[in-house]
């Protein structure tokens, strides 16, 4: 799985979901794989009664479904609005299926089937087809099933599923590749042991009962699947993957007889093997009459209690969505809630609870803690605030209207909301065809239908002490146990005595209230006429307005910064705005969390360049809501204690920063000396950790004293109110006209032709890492469009050469990036085998063959980039507030160059191979390219050769830079 956001890195993983609390970005609990079937994968086969579908008067995408004759599932999807076509296959195989002898062998069959197939037998024939015509490819590895995924421009839809059907037809399992691949398995292991959700996760499936399935260390290892033969790879792939037990889903927007005469033609041939499927029991965490308590040592600044309950499953409700009622009621933050109580007795930062439905017959449901100090210390009285509210809800009715407004959110949702597209959306249909009634398949997740007060009941009457392990993650909390995989510190307990107790049987719970009417349920939905376009320009004020006239929904948008004034641009403020933007987004937590059980997309983002506020929503309700938050920006008053709490919070993740994985710290320092004004932690964690809430309220009035609100709103909302209500916003938050020079505007290092500047350290962890940048010369026109076909070009050769053949790591990537108008080739390697200088030498050695390898590229390869550029350059908004974003940033990122669509493409038309070549090699000349390299070492590591770093101070160096 891509989660770095390179082109090519990272392409297979396992995966760990994961959910935060609205607005606060907190990873608090991490699911340990995404759910799925065990056994018969369609696990819910009655169809339920559901409301009628409202399709939008611009909804113009279709759905079919059928069954192959080999039992293969089938769900279609023609729009003709699809930027790309997409694919996605799901079979209900994980890592709960792996031999006990080779734990990690589901992940690493899905590994070993991108390598070559009989028809396409080139490891690397499948990604580089799909870099070169405009496309992405990926697969996951979950705990019981895998789905592989790929997008690509329309037109090599056809020819890019020939080769992804090959997949499971007749793949090769080349021995070549089988202990490269083991390798790479190894590395993307190594990448999360620093990663404290993971190693959580490696002590509770100790814990589990042995033998359990979910006991299983599922990513796997060099040591898990030492000796690993293709035989035994082929072995597992003939026992578990069969068509019967699979489902595909295509998206795209040729017709659906198009779409269904592909699916017919290129998976008749996947085969139907006789498969056992035997019914699992829940057993990995049975009932117990005690306290079970895993206290756990982690690498970074957390502070967090986790609760995990073994719960009935879930999907066959589906219709009645009782998790998603349960745990929205949990995590709720309003007043009378279960998070409102602890926060106000300082007891917790944030909460967050989720369920994970591990198989057709039982699942888990999780409520995680971000702990105080004093919540860390008193950690029971969370567990028992907890068990009070679970009380409280058996005890109260059923939450009615509650229920009633997230039905009728859901149904706005399912009407106007952008359903997605490419490969994500191709995956979610995938894996909806598996889990569901083929017949409502592409619903299940977003409707709602009757409520079903019993099926609520199961759920919460499952949430007892009997059936809980409880992990309390923190420094200094008593070990005496080593976890196997990372050597993870942790210790076990079991208390059947006063503890347990207190939670099985607890008193009349304490006063609390199910959520009060939401102040930000819209009012109406109608669909206003088509408007003129006004534009308001005002001191200190720039408002874009446009009506919508392409998706004809009842939503409006707004996208407004706040942008602030030059003199701020100092660690010490920097450290104030951290604390502001801690205390901010604690305050609007409960509304934010009404503002999207009422529909909105809420973005609230203050920043060294600007107070971002972007909102969505239908009617009016994204205007109001955005009023309401401005009121508030000057005027937050947390208690002190409260204030402290978030302090020590920011100052938790400000500690764990030298954890965090080595191409991300490398990212870091490459924007330090790329920007004129990025600060790290290590520049502000002093300022911050001796702030007082006096000094940041004075700060938030500096921050919102002077400087220039720009904003667009679009959709459906008259011209005049739109004005009216930016107006009233600008006035709320009370800032004076600044003149453009001094606003704080992001500018960029100037580097002169044939300069290398070099940054290197050392850093924690066991991955070293590697990026080198080469700037390009300017944001014409004729630059973007060479830089996405040159992008396409060398993204998946560059790869395979350092991930598949020379494993490198498990991190490798390429891309063509932007910093607003900055525009720069981005080369990236982590490493757990290599230090820096080796990967550099390496890397180099690759990217000088790049020119020579762009001029052996016959016409029709060259057609074949130009076209999967066209199809990068030709995606469409797929809603009203994505629509905002990009005028947003035609207007105020891009000076009003409202036409640089259009300009690219023209340039793409008229790019020829000896253009892109001389934009390349003037990129990549020792004499004529600017370069940036970051080489960052790990302990682990020997540098053999000690770079010429370009500073020792930074700050010093950069004073005496130009910046533009």
């Amino acid at each position: 799985m891509l989660q770095n956001g390179l082109a090519g890195s990272g392409r297979c993983s396992t995966v760990l979901p994961m959910r935060s609390p609205a607005l606060l970005g907190l990873l608090l609990l991490v699911a340990p794989f995404a759910s799925a079937a065990e056994a018969t994968p369609h696990a819910s086969t009655a169809i339920p009664e559901l409301p009628p579908w409202i399709k939008a008067p611009t909804d113009r995408a279709e759905f079919r479904r059928f069954v192959l004759e080999n039992g293969l599932r089938v769900l279609l999807v023609s729009d003709p609005k699809f930027n790309k076509s997409s694919a996605a296959l799901v079979m209900p195989v994980g890592a709960m299926h792996d031999p006990v002898d080779r734990e990690g062998m589901a992940h690493f069959l899905e590994h070993m089937l991108f390598l070559g197939t009989e028809k396409y037998p080139e490891s690397n024939a499948y990604g580089n087809f799909m870099q070169q015509n405009g496309g992405y490819n990926n697969a996951y590895t979950a705990s019981d099933h895998t789905n592989y995924q790929f997008e690509v421009r329309h037109e090599a839809l056809a020819e890019g599923l020939d080769r992804f059907a090959q997949f499971f037809i007749a793949p090769l399992f080349n021995p070549e590749f089988t202990g490269r691949e083991i390798n790479a398995v190894h590395n993307e292991a190594m990448r999360h042991v620093q990663n404290d959700q993971r190693r959580r996760f490696n002590v509770s499936a100790e814990l589990y009962a042995k033998g359990s399935p979910e006991s299983k260390f599922g990513t796997g290892n060099k040591d898990t699947l030492a000796g690993c033969t293709p035989a035994q790879v082929r072995a597992f792939y003939d026992t578990h993957y069969s068509a019967d037990r699979m489902a595909l889903a295509l998206c795209g927007k040729a017709s659906l007889d198009e779409l269904e005469k592909l699916a017919r033609e290129k998976f008749r041939a996947v085969p139907r093997r006789a498969v056992d499927l035997p019914v699992v029991e829940a057993k990995f965490l049975p009932r117990k009459a005690a306290l079970r308590l895993a206290q756990i040592e982690p690498v970074k600044e957390v502070r967090s209690l986790t609760l995990e309950f073994a719960v009935p499953p879930v999907r066959p409700d589906f219709a009645s969505k009782p998790d998603e009622l349960l745990t929205q009621l949990i995590e709720y933050p309003g007043a009378g809630g279960l998070v409102e109580r602890l926060k106000r007795e300082g007891l917790i930062n944030a909460l967050s609870s989720f369920t994970w439905e591990r198989t057709p017959y039982y699942g888990s449901l999780f409520i995680g803690a971000d702990l105080t100090p004093e919540g860390k210390q008193q950690h029971q009285r969370v567990l028992a605030a907890i068990f009070d509210y679970l009380e409280h809800l058996r005890r109260s009715p059923f939450p009615a209207e509650f229920y009633r407004d997230r039905a009728r959110i859901a149904q706005l949702n399912e009407t106007y909301r952008d359903r997605g597209e490419g490969a994500s959306l191709a995956t979610r249909l995938a894996n909806q065809a598996l889990f569901y009634p083929l017949e409502v398949a592409e619903r299940a997740d977003i409707v709602w239908g009757k409520p079903d007060e019993a099926a609520y009941r199961r759920l919460l009457n499952a949430l007892t002490a009997d059936n809980l392990l409880v992990s309390l993650t923190a420094k200094g909390v008593p070990t005496d146990r080593k976890e196997r995989i990372y050597g993870v510190a942790y210790s076990y307990s079991e208390d059947p005595g006063a503890g347990y107790a207190a939670l099985a049987h607890p008193a009349a719970p304490a006063k609390f209230t199910l959520p009060a009417a939401n102040p930000f349920m819209p009012t109406g939905t109608p669909l206003l006429s088509e408007r003129p376009v006004p534009l308001v320009a005002e001191p200190g004020l720039e408002l874009y307005y446009a009506a919508d006239t392409e998706f004809q929904r009842p939503q409006a948008a707004l996208s407004l910064r706040f942008v602030p004034v030059r003199a701020i641009a100092n660690a010490g403020d920097f450290a104030l705005l951290r604390l502001y933007e801690f205390v901010l987004r604690d305050v609007l937590e409960p509304a934010v969390n009404d503002a999207i059980l009422a529909g909105l997309d809420v973005t609230v983002d203050p920043g060294l360049e600007g107070l971002k506020l972007s909102v969505a929503g239908y009617g009016d309700s994204a205007l109001r809501f955005a009023a309401q938050v401005a009121g508030q920006l000057r005027s937050v008053q947390p208690t002190p204690a409260r204030f402290e709490a978030l302090k020590d919070s920011l100052l938790r993740n400000l500690r764990s920063y030298p954890q965090s994985e080595a191409y991300l710290l490398a990212r870091d320092r490459r924007d330090a000396l790329a920007r004129e004004f990025h600060f790290m932690p290590p520049d502000f964690e002093a300022p911050a950790k001796a702030a007082t809430w006096p000094e940041v309220q004075a700060f938030a009035r500096r921050y919102l004293a002077r400087g220039k609100i720009e904003a667009v709103v679009h959709g459906h909302i008259a011209p005049d109110e739109a004005a009216a209500a930016v107006r009233a916003i600008a006035q709320q938050i009370g800032a004076q006209p600044a003149a453009e020079a001094e606003l704080l505007r992001r500018r960029h290092l100037a580097i002169r032709a044939g300069e290398n500047v070099v940054d290197a350290g050392a850093i924690e962890g066991v991955n070293s890492a590697l990026i080198r940048d080469y700037l390009l010369p300017d944001d014409t026109p004729a630059t973007r469009a060479a830089a996405v076909v040159l992008a396409n070009f060398f993204g998946d050769p560059f790869y395979s050469e350092l991930r598949t053949k020379q494993q490198l790591g498990y991190i490798v990537g390429s891309s063509a990036g932007a910093s607003l108008r900055h525009r720069y080739f981005t080369f990236i390697v982590q490493s757990s085998g290599y230090a820096p200088d080796e990967l550099r030498r390496r890397a180099e050695a690759f990217i000088a063959t790049l020119p020579d390898r762009l001029a052996h590229v016959t016409d029709q390869e060259w057609a074949t980039l130009i076209a999967g550029a066209r199809s990068q350059f030709e995606e469409k908004p797929k809603s009203i507030r994505e629509k905002a974003e990009i005028f947003f940033g035609r207007a105020f990122t891009y000076d009003h160059e409202w036409d640089r669509q259009p300009a690219s493409l023209a340039a793409l038309d008229a790019l020829t191979k000896d253009q892109a070549l001389a934009v390349l090699r003037t990129a990549l000349g020792a004499e004529t390219g600017r370069r940036r390299t970051i080489l960052l070492a790990s302990k682990n590591h020997q540098v053999t050769e000690e770079p010429k770093v370009s500073f020792t101070k930074r700050d010093e160096w950069k004073a005496a830079r130009k910046y533009e």
